[in-house]
């Protein structure tokens, strides 16, 4: 199939009235220098470019393909060319094959045109993008740029993103992303799963979805909060209960994957949504989005008690052993663990981000390892989350998504770029 001609450069210099004017002037005013391959495509590094890459050149005063003598740089990439400098043919055009490079994620290459006398006229860049398998890659285009959300069932091999409320599954190729078309899913605002592989959506009118077949269909949930048409917050705990949040109405949870819902008991009707996981012993710790709202029930919800804890704590994470984690600012963001069901706290690592921030996918586990995500630091890894080391650091990043295959995808702050990592 061929591709639509781009406009990636049409220069025109004005020229103030001259009874004599330069002729090389007259040439570029007349004339349009056209790459006719789609700009900023997408490949892994080291393939070729489709099939060759090609300029047109053509006068438009004469309506004409006049001869120009081509010559093709690789300006950024460290790629490569076949040929390096050509003449138009009887059409106007000029094509070489070009290489994409390991260098950089962007890349460039550059068409230095002349007329057939030498006098250089104008030179036109082609962008393409290269991902290399073991590099971190910034893309900052569409869908994924704009990326808000993502879940991955890594047992069953699929990945669900979201960006500009519209859902996406993965395409040929980790980087790119293919619509989903279910309409249910063209306002969902969140994703979560739980550990039966059921996937969850909120939407921005307050709805609840869910999928049981892995995403090939979904349908709606109870509504949690019928009067409310805006947006709420949810999340699922690791017993697989659906918790829900609005400022203006009571915390509820679900126990029958949103068939039902129940009012939560007072006292953390005002800490904001954020992470509720059950302990062995039965009981419940939940933290809100709020500072300091640790809190803790053994009546699943109906009465909750305040936790103390050091510093300012911000996010909670218990993992497989019932060891309890909190993040708190004091200053920096730090660590601690507790082992005795929050009895106690211990220090157990402190970073200095340069920006600070609600946290939100702070825990990610891929593995054997766990990634820790702190805003305007990067990224940490822990095999024990006792000993940590810097996985990457970026002061951009804001969020970790790992996809179904273990890519790593990092939200920058600002939800107009994403960091991609696909091991070698």
């Amino acid at each position: 199939m061929k591709r639509p001609l781009v406009l990636i450069s049409v220069l025109c210099i004005v020229i103030a009235c001259d009874r004599f004017p330069d002729p090389s002037y007259e040439l570029l005013r007349n004339f349009s220098f056209i790459y006719q391959n789609q700009q900023g495509q997408r490949f892994l590094a080291g393939e070729w470019v489709n099939d060759s890459v090609s300029i047109l050149s053509y006068n438009y005063a004469t309506n004409v393909s006049e001869q120009i003598r081509v010559v093709f740089e690789v300006v950024k990439g460290g790629g490569s060319v076949t040929s390096t400098e050509i003449i138009t043919n009887s059409h106007g055009i000029a094509s070489t094959k070009w290489q994409l490079g390991f260098g950089s994620t962007d890349q460039i290459l550059r068409a230095k045109s002349y007329d057939m006398s030498g006098k250089y006229l104008t030179s036109t860049d082609l962008l393409a993008y290269g991902f290399r398998p073991g590099e971190w890659d910034k893309w900052s285009g569409d869908p994924d740029g704009h990326m808000t959300d993502m879940v991955a069932d890594t047992v069953n091999k699929v990945t669900f993103m979201i960006a500009a409320s519209t859902v996406y599954r993965p395409g040929d190729r980790y980087y790119l992303w293919e619509t989903v078309p279910d309409p249910l899913l063209t306002s969902v605002r969140t994703l979560d799963i739980d550990g039966n592989g059921i996937i969850y959506g909120s939407t921005w009118t307050g709805e609840i979805i869910k999928s049981t077949d892995h995403g090939e269909t979904w349908r709606a949930c109870t509504k949690p909060y019928p009067d409310r048409p805006y947006y709420i917050y949810m999340s699922v705990s690791n017993d697989n209960w659906l918790w829900v949040f609005d400022f203006d109405h009571p915390t509820r949870y679900s126990s029958d994957g949103g068939e039902t819902w129940t009012d939560a008991g007072d006292g953390i009707e005002s800490i904001g949504s954020g992470d509720v996981f059950r302990l062995k012993d039965g009981s419940l710790l939940i933290h809100g989005s709020n500072c300091c709202s640790l809190n803790r029930s053994y009546d699943d919800g109906l009465t909750w008690t305040p936790v103390v804890t050091p510093g300012y704590s911000l996010k909670l994470y218990v993992n497989e052993d019932d060891d309890i984690y909190i993040v708190t600012q004091e200053p920096g963001i730090s660590i601690y663990r507790s082992t005795d069901y929050a009895a106690t706290f211990n220090k157990v690592h402190t970073v200095y981000p340069e920006w600070g921030t609600s946290m939100e996918n702070t825990f990610s586990k891929w593995g054997s390892n766990y990634y820790i995500t702190i805003p305007g630091y990067g990224i940490l890894k822990s095999a024990d989350l006792i000993n940590y080391e810097d996985f990457y650091l970026n002061s951009d990043i804001l969020n970790l998504f790992i996809d179904q295959n273990g890519v790593m995808i990092a939200q920058g702050q600002s939800y107009n770029s994403v960091y991609y990592l696909k091991a070698k």
